[in-house]
């Protein structure tokens, strides 16, 4: 996978000796992405779900999604080190995730959102249009989605 112009961050797929710092990332953001077990990251990367980004050989985000047969990609998580949050890093996740839904075929990108996170202005800025809103198991969520249908490579940053 391509590296951002002018930067030494690289996106790429997960391996499993990325596991234990995946897990570390998912834990640091428990209260966006709720408690995250450890096999349900195995089995992202298992099928081959899972990219991740790295910068100066050290792994600093990553984001899990699945391809459904009827040609949806649901994004399950993202998440990006506390300390590399505002460079672009979530940006470069998302080219990446939707270059690989292009690339397979994908009508749209879905995802879900706590109504009360500031992720949601994130995927709105990042190419998402609000699909509605549901019940969740302790909060309401925000439905985005990204038509890949007509979307440009990605939104000007």
């Amino acid at each position: 996978m391509p590296s951002i112009s002018g930067s030494d961050l690289i996106i790429r797929k997960a391996v499993f000796t990325d596991l234990e710092t995946v897990k570390r990332i998912a834990d640091a953001h428990r209260h966006e992405l709720g408690f995250v077990v450890l096999s349900a990251l195995r089995e992202r990367i298992e099928r081959n779900e899972m990219l991740v980004a790295v910068r100066d050989n050290e792994l600093i985000g990553f984001v899990d999604y699945h391809k459904r047969r009827d040609g949806q990609l649901t994004l399950y998580r993202i998440a990006v080190d506390e300390e590399d949050k505002g460079q672009r890093v979530g940006q470069a996740l998302i080219d990446n995730l939707v270059a690989i839904a292009r690339a397979q075929g994908c009508s749209q990108i879905i995802l879900k959102c706590p109504v009360d996170l500031r992720a949601n202005q994130f995927y709105e800025q990042h190419g998402f249009t609000p699909a509605g809103t549901v019940e969740g198991r302790r909060r309401s969520l925000n439905v985005w989605a990204m038509s890949l249908d007509h979307t440009t490579q990605s939104t000007q940053e």
